[in-house]
């Protein structure tokens, strides 16, 4: 057996890891995932499931719904991607941490039974990826569990994601926008048919808003495959959602045709923003389409208990600090809306992207809102280029300074802030919130700077 959780973490990870490193499109094929479940009995067959996909939203979104289930008596599994500080964030009971026992277990029995064999053993000659194997943990814990449900984020894609092996009880698809367009196309329709792979024949489809391109294609999809649609937007007779300090605030009105007998929803969430206010109406509707007579109290324990850290988190209070993982245009004007909900004249943005994202839009959202930027190094996961970065931010605020190291950055802030008000707001890349929560003790709320 390995002698630390992290020491099995790096037996995974020398796999070919392709969150590290661009891969060949060979590499997308699911008949090596299946295979790989058949060595380990079908662990995907213990358990019911629920499947989401989309550009935005679908790790909080999915932690929404797995804390209503859990609300709800069932014992839930979450499997999420990326992680932030350690891989056992990404498979977790509900957002609850599992013991390192369990994943010393079950990663040895992987080494185990992956030691007698070679990569010819496998569709396509090759052996599984770090994700992959990562995804067959997680049906491995759960099933050792007793999970009686989980829920499922895809990594990247849909339909050729390696947790589209599952026959789900719903099919959840969150916001589409251009993004990985090297592997999934080059604009919103092929992107929303590659999301639109994780539909099933006869299985509830419930979709968030979107741009028109994407749900023709869904509507299409789910239309081919005789599933039922149900458009979150069709759902709602009114929404409303404001960020402050201590929450998010929704109230949600159902549609009285659709839904005639729900009562209003208005709750507090923890997590910020008015984008997670429609995850969590998301999460909300999918519970009460799949859970018959679901009470709503349960729904709302549920959404006001979830959390997740990384999505617009405050880490200290005075000054005050948030991190957030956004990396697209789209989600990176919804950050800059709440946040100056709460802060309309923010000081400082540290901002740090990796590679082949669309950072000069990113830039033009951002730069102008703050007094200065400092750009940084987004940690050393995934490339990036805070040179080229830096370049393109000043063109939208020429007080940009280059910081490389991320806490070297956070420390320049800190130590130059006018007063205690003054605001700071870390972003651009998961890799980077990573980076900076791993000084912050511990990986929870009211987390604060070490």
């Amino acid at each position: 057996m390995f002698n630390s959780v992290g020491e099995a973490f790096s037996y995974i990870e020398s796999f070919t890891n392709f969150e590290k490193k661009p891969f060949p499109l060979r590499f997308f094929r699911l008949d090596r995932m299946h295979r790989l479940l058949e060595i380990f009995g079908h662990p995907e067959d213990s358990f019911r499931s629920y499947h989401i996909a989309g550009s935005k939203g679908k790790g909080s979104t999915a932690t929404f719904l797995a804390s209503i289930l859990k609300e709800a008596g069932f014992r839930t599994g979450l499997y999420t991607s990326p992680h932030l500080v350690s891989y056992k964030e990404r498979i977790t009971l509900a957002g609850e941490e599992i013991d390192d026992e369990l994943f010393l277990e079950k990663i040895s029995l992987l080494r185990d039974r992956l030691s007698g064999l070679r990569p010819e053993d496998f569709p396509g000659g090759e052996y599984p990826t770090t994700f992959e194997l990562l995804t067959c943990l997680g049906f491995l814990v759960f099933r050792q569990l007793g999970c009686e449900v989980a829920v499922l984020e895809t990594g990247m894609g849909g339909r050729l994601d390696a947790t589209n092996v599952v026959r789900p009880l719903a099919s959840i698809l969150t916001p589409i926008e251009l993004e990985h367009t090297e592997y999934l196309g080059e604009t919103i329709e092929k992107i929303a048919g590659e999301k639109a792979g994780i539909i099933k024949a006869n299985t509830p489809v419930i979709v968030s808003p979107q741009v028109p391109e994407a749900l023709t294609v869904f509507q299409q999809v789910a239309q081919s495959q005789n599933s039922p649609l149900y458009y979150l937007p069709a759902y709602l007779k009114s929404f409303a959602a404001h960020t402050h300090i201590e929450g998010t605030e929704l109230y949600v009105e159902w549609s009285k045709e659709l839904l005639p007998s729900l009562p209003p929803l208005r709750i507090i969430l923890r997590l910020l923003g008015e984008v997670q206010a429609e995850n969590a109406t998301l999460a909300a509707l999918t519970a009460v389409l799949t859970i018959p007579g679901i009470p709503l109290a349960v729904v709302k324990r549920g959404l006001e208990s979830a959390y997740v850290p990384g999505r617009f988190q405050r880490i200290q209070d005075s000054p005050p600090v948030y991190v957030d993982g956004s990396h697209t245009p789209l989600s990176a004007r919804r950050l800059l809306h709440s946040f100056l909900e709460i802060h309309p004249q923010p000081h400082t943005l540290i901002l740090g992207i990796v590679s082949g994202k669309r950072y000069e839009e990113i830039a033009r959202i951002l730069c102008p809102a703050f007094k200065r930027v400092l750009v940084t190094t987004p940690g050393t996961f995934k490339p990036s280029d805070p040179q080229a970065l830096a370049e393109c931010c000043i063109r939208y605020n020429p007080s940009t300074r280059l910081i490389r190291d991320p806490q070297e950055a956070l420390k320049e802030a800190l130590a130059s802030l006018p007063d205690s008000d003054a605001s700071i707001l870390i972003t651009g890349s998961f890799y980077l919130a990573g980076e900076i929560l791993k000084s912050c003790v511990p990986l929870a709320t009211g987390m604060h700077i070490g």
